[in-house]
């Protein structure tokens, strides 16, 4: 089975799957038709940003990491998360967000590089910018771990509801920043040994989330490169928690045993 030298994890925060056909995701369609996806993967709950995320890096629920709300509250000592595994290994990590409650994923010292990028009161614009400074340095210093975050779907949700024109035009910004990234790749010839992941953290509905309600819990999940398998949609569940141990798996790197979650072979190879 091929393995990727490269993963790049761009998680889309509040995206809901049922919002990418009603608006123009090119680039995430193109990585749709050339991977692996679901529509129907599950958060956790509460379904809120760094609950989620936490789950997303840390593999285990909020129970188990006891982060409940968005505040680095942990109440216990916590485990490797994903950016501790690929750090260890001595290999490159970067991350490029615009929320800063998110710089506690990795521990002091497991990033090569952090990039901070507030949206302030242009969102979209901004998300797309946060793109292109991915997008630069990914191609050009090759982390074998990257993380992209482009908050402008939540953050207009939140102003606006989900599922209205300006979430839409949100949605299509996020769309544009992964595509500024695979282009970015694609200039250097650098797509054939990066995997692509694009999933959410949550959904939403009206103007907020937090429940246990299937718009709030249900999560696209698509993976897409060397490792995985060609145009499938996947069967069987998937939960965010199976992200970390996948990335783990596509890079050759072991599972840590504590993680809870596991990789989705539905979706590698064979």
């Amino acid at each position: 089975m091929a393995q990727a030298r490269h993963v790049v994890l761009f998680v889309v925060d509040g995206l809901r799957p049922d919002a990418l056909p009603l608006t123009e995701t090119r680039h995430i369609d193109r990585l749709t038709a050339a991977g692996a996806h679901t529509w129907q993967a599950q958060s956790v709950c509460p379904s809120i940003t760094l609950p989620c995320h936490a789950s997303l890096f840390l593999s285990a629920s909020p129970e188990q990491h006891g982060i409940v709300s968005n505040v680095w509250t942990p109440s216990q000592p916590l485990s490797p998360g994903l950016f501790d595994v690929v750090h260890e290994a001595g290999l490159g990590t970067a991350a490029f967000y615009s929320w800063e409650e998110l710089r506690d994923l990795g521990r002091p010292g497991t990033l090569d590089a952090a990039h901070y990028h507030r949206l302030g009161d242009w969102p979209c614009e901004r998300t797309i910018e946060l793109g292109a400074m991915a997008a630069g340095y990914i191609a050009t210093q090759r982390p074998a771990f990257a993380f992209v975050y482009l908050e402008a779907p939540d953050a207009v949700g939140h102003d606006h509801g989900w599922m209205s024109a300006p979430y839409m035009e949100a949605v299509a910004a996020a769309d544009r920043a992964i595509g500024l990234v695979l282009e970015a790749l694609a200039d250097r010839g650098a797509l054939a040994d990066t995997c692509c992941l694009v999933i959410a953290d949550h959904g939403g509905h009206g103007s907020g989330h937090g429940s246990d309600a299937p718009e709030d819990m249900t999560i696209p999940w698509l993976a897409a490169g060397p490792g995985i398998a060609r145009g499938v949609r996947l069967s069987g569940p998937v939960s965010i928690i199976d992200t970390a141990p996948t990335i783990a798996h596509l890079l050759g790197l072991p599972r840590p045993a504590n993680w809870r979650g596991w990789v989705v072979s539905e979706a590698l190879q064979v």
